[in-house]
């Protein structure tokens, strides 16, 4: 009965936990994922933030699967008895959007590949109806993706007033202030674009994925011209 509890109340506080049925056959192979949502990768690129690179972000935290889900752990504090299984993460969706970031990246969205901050509903300036995004709707998950990365990477380059910078080396501040937060992209700017000697993420290796975000961005580029 606890347990039946415990599922019940993280369900409530993270009903995307009732996709887990059918996630699993949601997963896709870098084609399909270009095949299911390159027109939205196009659409939602900015100058900084190309449409190779929204893929190869999608199919590194997804697999292209707009519905995926974190590992559940379990967790013995007293004080938290409905916590004692739980998702590890608040995150969400293509990108693995979590609680923190969507409340930022709601605020954006993307006319004709430039970024538009959330404004009055007469401002054809602005962006409209925001408050209906959803990180499980790919093209909402792109679209706020792009624009809250567009967003960091231009803040950073302008911080430090770093004036070149090449198309590959946008995309690795990118990739650092997704997988490690603004903070850690913000420094490796600023040591000219070296990580820290031993630098870790959380559980995860920046070195390690930013070679296969590399390696997947050259995958979904070749697969762009090759489609025209």
């Amino acid at each position: 009965m606890a347990l039946l509890a415990n599922l019940a109340y993280q369900v409530i506080r993270k009903p995307t936990e009732l996709f887990f049925p059918v996630s699993g056959v949601l997963h896709k192979t870098p084609a399909e994922t270009w095949k299911a949502y390159g027109p939205i990768f196009i659409q939602h690129s900015t100058a900084t933030i190309p449409p190779e690179f929204l893929a190869a972000l999608a199919q590194a935290e997804a697999s292209g699967n707009p519905v995926v889900h974190t590992y559940w752990r379990l967790s013995l504090r007293q004080d938290a008895p409905f916590d004692v299984y739980r998702p590890a993460s608040s995150a969400v969706g293509l990108y693995q959007i979590t609680d923190g970031n969507f409340a930022q990246a709601r605020r954006y969205c993307i006319h004709r590949h430039r970024v538009v901050e959330d404004g009055p509903w007469n401002d054809p300036r602005s962006c409209w109806f925001n408050w209906l995004y959803f990180r499980v709707v790919p093209s909402h998950a792109a679209e706020m993706t792009a624009a809250w990365l567009d967003r960091q990477v231009n803040a950073i380059l302008a911080r430090h007033r770093i004036r070149r910078a090449s198309p590959a080396q946008l995309q690795d501040i990118a990739t650092l202030a997704h997988l490690c937060g603004p903070g850690v992209a913000d420094a490796y700017a600023r040591r000219g674009f070296r990580l820290a000697s031993g630098q870790r993420c959380g559980d995860h290796d920046p070195r390690a994925y930013l070679t296969k975000l590399r390696r997947l961005a050259a995958e979904f580029r070749a697969m762009r011209k090759q489609n025209g």
